[in-house]
């Protein structure tokens, strides 16, 4: 079920009234298993068949968390036992459905180049939506466990709904037990001020999905798909226009989710921040898909040694979460090189120009520098090949004005697409600029100027949204 389709549409409001005004004046477990249900009712709409990837991946990291925090630590073994499997479930559900045929693949090309040829044919899999989200997330807790950071929950209601709750489910953020999962156990209130930021969160979201991202991949998908004619200038916006997209898309789901969990009195995780005015490309990771790289960062890098065994070491454990990262996003070489090359631009770069903590015009060009290397990393993570990632970097330029308007849009709606980004990053600027002040001096407004913004962005969304066959309207990470 998508956030931006009439079955969501119907789905929301229902659920709403009922968790409020029935399930959630019921005890709290009764209230649970009611979002329990709607969550896997919401998964569900994909293929049914793969709820049963959820409940065993949940069901089993429930019981081996509670086995581990009861065993003692003298027993060093068995509690490692333990974790080794829950990674290899979690993992090995991952590896089979996202990876199979990209490492059996690999292996029988490696061995072609010296002369040894196996037959193979390629298992048509289907990727499960939101495997590698929800994965990480129910990983997370086992591994939390481990590390005695938490204790795990008695309650298996709760942890079922934690790893399935239908706002983040299927696209993050990739949330922590110690964040969510003791907010199943509170007592909700009706709040007005969560439902209406939550709300206006949802309306956002759903702007720069249906306004923006969805016009823009009209122009990016029939000039990727056409590299060859869309030489010059055409090829060039396209790589522009891609990286805004691939931010607005994925930011505006996690507005969405953030927005859907707050109007149910849920807190989740800030996604983004505002990433393309990052001051240096640590500062970028720090911006971009939070939950991610936090998660990276908790449970590859500084287990490694993070930074604390030396440059060379270092630079090691760094290149191995950029490559790691590449590979969560997609079984392709192409997303190994996409994150070896965001890691090399955070070891060199950042090391040479010490661009954090800039101010004036070195703080714009920081910005510039870090977004326009970003930009061009994004073509080995958009184009379907690495060949046609070279045929893009070989045909980019300023040439063939004349064929701007042939890839979907003409020249009024390419107009519309360009003050719609720039209207944008002019919101994120004063945004940067004033954090929690500029929605404090929204809501103290005068009632009548923020009920007619509300009507207006979703008259926008209704009436100038991007609609129709030309276009798949589907989130882009729904396919990691």
């Amino acid at each position: 079920m998508l956030f931006n389709s009439f079955d969501f549409a119907v789905f929301l409001p229902l659920v709403y009234l009922l968790y409020w005004f029935i399930f959630n004046k019921k005890d709290i477990k009764l209230r649970n298993l009611f979002l329990l249900t709607v969550s896997y009712i919401f998964y569900g709409f994909w293929d049914w068949r793969f709820l049963s990837l959820i409940l065993i991946s949940s069901l089993m990291d429930y019981f081996l968390a509670l086995e581990i925090f009861k065993t003692p630590d003298e027993n060093k073994k068995r509690r490692k036992t333990l974790l080794i499997l829950s990674l290899a479930l979690n993992l090995g559900f991952l590896g089979f459905f996202k990876y199979y045929n990209f490492f059996v693949g690999s292996f029988v090309d490696t061995f072609a180049i010296f002369g040894t040829k196996f037959d193979y044919i390629p298992l048509k899999i289907i990727l499960p939506v939101g495997i590698s989200f929800y994965t990480f997330q129910s990983l997370s807790y086992t591994l939390d466990v481990y590390l005695k950071k938490m204790e795990p929950t008695h309650k298996l209601i709760n942890f079922l709904a934690f790893v399935s709750f239908f706002p983040q489910l299927v696209a993050g953020p990739i949330e922590r037990a110690k964040n969510l999962l003791p907010q199943f156990d509170d007592r909700k209130t009706f709040d007005y001020h969560s439902t209406r930021t939550g709300l206006l969160l949802i309306v956002f979201g759903l702007f720069k999905k249906i306004m923006i991202a969805d016009r823009v991949a009209i122009f990016v998908n029939q000039a990727y798909g056409n590299i060859n004619d869309a030489k010059g200038i055409s090829l060039l916006m396209a790589v522009v226009f891609f990286a805004f997209q691939l931010y607005l898309d994925f930011s505006a789901y996690s507005d969405i989710a953030i927005g859907t969990a707050r109007i149910f009195g849920f807190k989740l995780t800030t996604n983004f921040r505002r990433p393309y005015l990052a001051s240096s490309f640590s500062d970028f990771w720090k911006r971009w898909h939070i939950t991610l790289s936090s998660w990276f960062q908790d449970y590859i890098y500084i287990p490694l040694g993070g930074n604390r065994k030396g440059v060379n070491r270092t630079v090691i454990n760094t290149l191995i979460v950029f490559v790691l990262s590449g590979l969560w996003h997609g079984a392709s070489w192409n997303f190994v090189v996409w994150g070896t090359l965001n890691g090399l631009f955070l070891i060199i770069f950042d090391r040479i120009f010490k661009l954090r903590n800039s101010k004036g015009l070195k703080r714009i060009f920081a910005a510039v520098f870090v977004t326009l290397s970003w930009t061009l990393s994004l073509i080995f993570f958009r184009a379907q090949t690495f060949a046609d990632a070279i045929l893009v970097f070989q045909n980019i330029g300023f040439s063939n004005v004349e064929n701007l308007y042939n890839f979907g849009l003409n020249s009024l709606e390419y107009k519309f697409v360009i003050y719609l980004i720039l209207g944008m990053m002019f919101y994120e600027f004063f945004a940067e600029k004033l954090g929690e002040k500029l929605l404090e001096r929204f809501y103290s407004t005068k009632t009548i100027f923020r009920w007619s913004l509300y009507f207006a962005l979703v008259l926008c969304i209704i009436f100038l949204g991007s609609y129709g066959s030309a276009n798949d309207n589907s989130f882009i990470y729904f396919q990691f």
